[in-house]
């Protein structure tokens, strides 16, 4: 190839890049012909590095003097391209690849080698890549020397990531933010990595509307309702957005056997108890239901009917229309449907 570009030499020169510059130099290639007219062997025989160079040179200033950066030593080249280059640059332009990246990949390098935890990354990679490089760029900076979880992720996944770090970042301050991240670091799957994130979507719940009693006990911390939801194996844990939002709270039966009790909102009643469950969302047995209703009554929970339900029926029973069992249920048929697993 070499060759033929001396020969080409021969040529008059032209401002117009070639096919071969168009492939080396990528979207910069027009305003490198500018500076190395054809056949460009000056540039096109120049180190990997050096090309590099000059295309980060006109990422960050499009009107930079290209000539010298071929011809300098390399360190002063640096300087002159990129006045404020982050340490580690020399070594990186030697090591990605004979192609030109794309302006926003040199960019997002520049930015990895600026912080000192991801350009360590970028300096053990075994090949520094513009893939990698924008995996490492999407992630939190704490997650900077998860370039093997990285890898796993597709971009749908690293923007969810980079998503929820944000809304974090909102919510709870950039240092509660960090933290999870940390977390989320030392995960080691993809899988595991999803789980926390969960996790960590969620703000603790509000107090629940009562302490609870010797045999009710609250479930008031998202570890506890982690925890319970281990053991219960039941619906408990898909409802970590009921109870952030305060919409529910969630109580343990201690029995034996145990349960777990929702209580919920309701615009009449205050609160109301909306289900109990056993293990595995088992059918709470007759003989047990009327204790835990007992209890839930000394703590001001309703049981019955709900609010919605006697509203629809005084609108049905407005419009002279007949209120049908199926419109307003009894007590009985509302206590059974939080106690059974239909």
């Amino acid at each position: 190839m070499l060759k033929l570009i001396r020969d080409a030499g021969l040529a008059p020169a032209v401002a117009e890049a070639s096919s071969l510059l168009n492939l080396v130099a990528g979207d910069f290639a027009p305003t490198i012909a500018k500076a190395w007219a054809a056949p460009h062997a000056d540039y096109l025989v120049a180190p990997a590095a050096r090309r590099h160079l000059v295309c980060v040179a006109l990422v960050l200033n499009p009107d930079a003097p290209l000539r010298p950066l071929l011809t300098e030593r390399l360190r002063h080249a640096i300087r002159l391209a990129a006045p404020a280059a982050p340490d580690g640059l020399e070594r990186a332009l030697g090591r990605i690849g004979e192609v030109a990246w794309s302006a926003e990949d040199y960019r997002a390098l520049l930015g990895l080698l600026a912080d000192p935890a991801r350009a360590k990354t970028v300096r053990h990679a075994a090949a520094i890549t513009p893939d990698l490089v924008r995996r490492l760029a999407r992630l939190p900076p704490e997650m900077a020397g998860s370039a093997l979880l990285a890898a796993d992720l597709d971009s749908r996944a690293l923007e969810l990531v980079a998503e929820v770090h944000a809304l974090l970042v909102f919510r709870d301050g950039a240092a509660a933010a960090s933290r999870s991240a940390k977390r989320w670091a030392r995960t080691g799957s993809a899988k595991a990595l999803f789980e926390a994130l969960k996790a960590d979507l969620y703000p603790e719940p509000p107090a629940p509307p009562h302490p609870g009693t010797p045999r009710l006990k609250p479930l008031a911390t998202k570890a506890a309702l982690a925890e319970a939801a281990r053991r219960y194996r039941n619906c408990l844990r898909t409802r970590e957005g009921h109870a952030a939002s305060g919409w529910s709270a969630y109580y343990e039966w201690v029995g034996p056997p145990g349960a777990v009790v929702e209580v919920q909102r309701d615009g009449v009643f205050g609160w109301r108890l909306n289900e109990a469950k056993l293990v595995e969302n088992a059918t709470v047995p007759a003989e047990l239901r009327d204790e835990i209703v007992a209890e839930l009554a000394l703590m001001g929970i309703h049981c019955g009917r709900t609010s919605w339900e006697l509203e629809r029926a005084i609108n049905v029973a407005a419009a002279g229309q007949a209120v049908h069992g199926h419109v307003l249920r009894t007590a009985e048929e509302a206590l059974a449907d939080a106690f059974d697993n239909d």
